[in-house]
């Protein structure tokens, strides 16, 4: 966090009269994103990444209401999806117009939070918008009382949240902004010295060095068995049915399926996502299994399992992974994605808890339903196409994760055609997430045999670091690749090399 003081009375003055009448794109607002403020955050960024300079903001007026009360703070961090490196914005910008008083409007800062979160993260990389409140996360909180022509800067990890006016009778009004540079800020194994202000906020190595903070940093071994194990796949299984994984506990979690033994749910753990140990196994009792995934928003963890004669989907949560409680069962589906459809972002149709599944009845189509509850998940009646295989096809599997900002999310699913041999990856990158715009389009992929039962480990910036299965040797193993969304066209790409994998950990923030 960082304040700068302040804009001529003079400038903010003229920007107040505008805003209270009602002319938020005057260009006396727009005189308030000054070159000092322009300057700093250039600093922050340093030279290798530039920005755009535009001056702007957006008006988050407090007005005066004595009348409510004033509950206590509880933090949050802002995104719909937000990733360890910086995804939509890197770096927010308050210029306060009026004087903040204590309970008058403050914006409410959780100081040190970015480097509570950040550990909290190194463990499980999705949690954050369930850690985020969390007082041992959070931290005690402060008012910012800020004066008019006040600036403020803050990381895009920082756990704030807004107050009410209940002391002020004058409105209070700010001014917010988001920046990010031109390109994808990756601090990787550059020299300390040589790092940007916006590096070292992200880097790992950096601030487990500088602040002893445990986020779990590691260098994989460059020994032959791990390089065997990225360049040739891995492989516990005889027959994979299907599989997913989860960052969690800072290891990867990996759940799979055999033929040999359908009805149970397998379970691995790896340090450093190349050599793998068994862990306890989980028996649903549902029968033979046919797909596996599973979904992590918040502090719990959601597995979908797709098993049953009848076809059926049976929801399971847990909060540490060993121990899984029933939470609803939907009939006629071949296969279940849990997911979280932020409101009014990704979708405009869905919101909350979502199920994108297969019906049994229609193969070729991709339902997204949702409600507020999981436990409801078998009534919930609100529903979309979501996607559409192409001419002939049905579809096997699908992932659906956010891949930029608060509202842009792809859809990628295993598709079976006439006559193919194989299943082939298809996918959709639609402006609503629930809302199919047309038949999902062929993913083009560098691998060497066609992969299949794509998943999304951990995410950046247009960026997705992914396991798959395909063929090597006569076996199905497991591999890892990614996908960088901001290229054209998209590819599937392999992390073949050593060097590859460990830059795909440092863009998505392991390192």
């Amino acid at each position: 966090m960082w304040c700068a003081r302040r804009l001529p009375p003079k400038v903010a003055g003229e920007a107040l009269v505008a805003l209270e009448a009602g002319e938020a794109s005057s260009p006396a607002v727009a005189a308030c994103t000054s070159d000092r403020l322009l300057d700093a955050i250039g600093e922050l960024f340093g030279p290798v990444y530039p920005f755009g300079r535009r001056r702007r903001g957006q008006d988050l007026p407090r007005p005066y209401q004595p009348d409510q009360d004033w509950p206590t703070p509880v933090a949050h961090v802002d995104g719909s999806y937000p990733t360890i490196m910086p995804n939509g914005w890197a770096v927010g910008s308050f210029v306060f117009l009026t004087k903040v008083l204590s309970r008058g409007g403050a914006f409410i800062c959780f100081p040190g939070s970015p480097n509570r979160y950040r550990q909290a993260m190194a463990r499980a990389c999705h949690l954050i918008k369930g850690a985020a409140p969390q007082p041992q996360y959070a931290g005690p909180y402060c008012g910012f009382l800020a004066e008019p022509g006040d600036a403020l800067l803050f990381h895009h990890l920082f756990g704030h949240t807004g107050s009410t006016n209940v002391a002020n009778p004058i409105t209070r009004h700010a001014l917010l902004a988001r920046w990010h540079p031109h390109e994808r800020i990756v601090p990787g194994d550059k020299p300390f010295s040589s790092l940007s202000t916006i590096e070292k906020a992200n880097s790992a190595r950096y601030l487990a060095h500088h602040y002893g903070l445990d986020l779990q940093v590691v260098t994989t071994p460059n020994t032959p068995t791990h390089c065997r194990a990225l360049g040739e796949g891995f492989a516990c299984w005889g027959d994979l049915v299907s599989y997913t994984l989860l960052h969690f506990d800072g290891q990867a979690q990996l759940f799979y399926v055999d033929r040999s033994y359908p009805d149970t749910v397998q379970r691995l753990v790896s340090d450093d996502l190349l050599v793998w140990r068994p862990a306890a196994p989980f028996e649903p009792g549902l029968g033979p299994i046919r797909s596996l995934q599973i979904h992590q928003y918040t502090l719990e963890a959601v597995l979908g399992i797709s098993a049953g004669v009848p076809a059926g989907a049976h929801l399971y949560h847990s909060l540490d992974l060993d121990h899984w409680a029933p939470v609803a069962q939907v009939e006629g589906v071949e296969t279940a994605t849990p997911w979280y459809v932020y409101a009014r972002y990704p979708s405009k149709v869905a919101a909350g808890q979502a199920l994108y599944v297969v019906p049994t009845a229609e193969q070729s189509t991709v339902v997204c339903q949702w409600g507020y509850e999981w436990a409801a998940a078998g009534g919930w009646a609100t529903h979309s196409v979501a996607a559409q295989a192409p001419a002939g096809g049905v579809v096997r599997d699908l992932t659906v994760a956010a891949y930029f900002a608060d509202s842009h999310a792809a859809i990628v699913a295993d598709v079976t055609l006439p006559r193919a041999p194989a299943t082939m990856l298809c996918y959709a990158l639609p402006k609503d997430i629930a809302l199919a715009e047309g038949p999902l389009e062929p993913l083009s992929c560098d691998t060497p045999s066609p992969p299949r039962l794509l998943r999304v480990f951990s995410r950046g910036r247009h960026y997705w670091r992914v396991s798959y299965v395909r063929q090597h040797q006569g076996q199905e193993r497991l591999f890892w690749g990614y996908v960088d969304w901001a290229q054209s066209p998209v590819v599937l790409r392999e992390l073949s090399s050593m060097a590859a994998f460990e830059r795909a950990r440092q863009i998505a923030g392991f390192v």
